[in-house]
């Protein structure tokens, strides 16, 4: 697992990074203030779940829409 920062990853930085919950090499970052508001890298996988994760809470009828939407931009830009 890789050591979480306390400032944001560069987009050089972050390439160098591999995700913070699988290992595969990273290309977005996270910052959870349950997790002391550190960033963590992760991979477009683990994204997109954690992205499904949030929205299927804070939008319990409307999560399907927004991920899929979600989904298509990411798969978009990769």
């Amino acid at each position: 697992m890789s050591k979480p920062r306390r400032k944001p990853y560069t987009t050089i930085g972050i390439s160098r990074v591999p995700c913070a919950r699988c290992g595969k090499p990273s290309v977005y970052q996270w910052r959870i203030c349950s997790d002391g508001g550190r960033f963590r890298a992760i991979c477009a996988d683990c994204d997109i779940g954690l992205n499904k994760l949030v929205l299927q809470y804070m939008w319990p009828k409307a999560w399907k829409r927004k991920h899929a939407a979600y989904v298509k931009m990411v798969m978009d830009n990769a």
